[in-house]
């Protein structure tokens, strides 16, 4: 069947999305995909498998099967629809979608930083968190550097969430965040230990449990972290 508002069929995953049902608009989007591509209307099916990207779907199949039975990823039709669309946008969508295909953390932020001089910096902030992501993960040295640059781009920004955000979202228990905003703000252990009546091997305790979340080293690294959490500035709580 032909779509016929493909506005309105891509916005219905974004509703699905933002009411938490992943999996409803990963499928929803990734039939419309499908439709798209049986209408020869590649323009937008760029666009559509570009959201399928930030649904996490990269590597996911898409699209009708070849002849040998097989389907091509999102990630790869993406890159061949470079050959399709013209302008510079849709060899950029497609390297962001490679990157997060292959959890290529370095390819995903030299995306980000291309998306952000386009001033498209949700595009950019999706990208980067899900750099973070991977390097939270891995305990990677590089997770300061993207805690850095998420920092930065959510500051342009009003309030976001967005599947990439809320993978990334850690998940620290109100003291914990507490500690960590006050370490964060230049207090010392001895400090926070006195104002939070707690000892400061209980405080020490606390920031190791932080460090370990966000994939960071030290509390040089704590105030970028912070504002990388959508809705932290990164100081001091209460």
């Amino acid at each position: 069947m032909a779509v016929l508002q493909p506005w309105l069929e891509q916005a219905r995953g974004s509703v699905l999305a933002a009411g938490g049902d992943l999996t409803g608009a990963a499928g929803h989007l990734g039939e419309l995909a499908g439709r798209l591509h049986a209408d020869g209307l590649a323009g937008h099916e760029v666009l559509v498998l570009h959201d399928l990207v930030r649904l996490g779907q990269a590597g996911a199949p898409v699209g009708p099967a070849g002849a040998d039975g097989s389907r091509r990823t999102v990630a790869q039709r993406l890159a061949d629809l470079t050959g399709e669309v013209d302008g510079d946008l849709t060899p950029l969508l497609a390297r962001h979608a490679r990157a997060a295909a292959e959890n290529d953390g370095s390819a995903l932020l030299a995306a980000a930083d291309d998306f952000a001089k386009l001033h498209l910096t949700l595009w950019a902030v999706d990208a980067t968190a899900t750099a973070l992501h991977g390097w939270r993960r891995d305990r990677s040295t590089s997770a300061a550097t993207a805690h850095e640059r998420l920092a930065a781009l959510l500051a342009r920004c009003d309030r976001l969430r967005t599947p990439a955000l809320d993978a990334l979202r850690p998940a620290l228990s109100a003291r914990e965040l507490e500690v960590a905003g006050l370490a964060a703000a230049g207090a010392t252990s001895r400090v926070i230990a006195g104002r939070l009546f707690l000892s400061t091997r209980t405080v020490e305790n606390h920031l190791q449990r932080v460090y370990g979340k966000l994939g960071i080293t030290s509390r040089a690294q704590l105030g970028a972290a912070l504002r990388s959490v959508p809705g932290h500035d990164g100081g001091a709580t209460g």
